[in-house]
């Protein structure tokens, strides 16, 4: 929705977004975040047809674009989001701790995501030098 959608944005689209953004934790959200998103393309004349995957639920899947181009945007997106997220990271890290942003990277490559263990680490090592 943020990267492929016409120019033009309407109520629906804004509400969409923000449905789909939001925090997706029960059924009921999920639910919603769906209908707001085929609300939202038919208010841009997007075409959306449904499509049977493995023998699973239904899913939906634009008609514009092929299947494998949407599985390439998705894992191209998944890692932008993921750069962000390390990028962030590493300079809340290096802002609370002290350390370099350098080093705050090298912490998250060895320990993961979790901020509590980021920031135990990131003392340890500003303690250290």
């Amino acid at each position: 929705m943020m990267e492929k959608w016409p120019e033009e944005h309407g109520t629906s689209y804004r509400y969409a977004l923000q449905a789909c953004t939001g925090s997706l934790s029960n059924a009921g959200d999920v639910e919603n975040a769906r209908r707001a998103f085929l609300e939202a393309a038919k208010e841009a004349g997007i075409d959306v047809q449904r499509v049977q995957s493995d023998g699973d639920a239904p899913s939906l899947r634009s008609v514009e674009q092929p299947k494998s181009s949407y599985i390439a945007d998705e894992k191209r997106r998944d890692r932008g989001h993921r750069e962000e997220q390390e990028d962030f990271l590493a300079r809340f890290l290096a802002r609370e701790t002290g350390i370099t942003e350098a080093q705050a990277r090298d912490l998250i490559e060895m320990v993961g995501s979790d901020r509590a263990s980021l920031l135990r680490e990131a003392r340890i090592l500003k303690a250290q030098h």
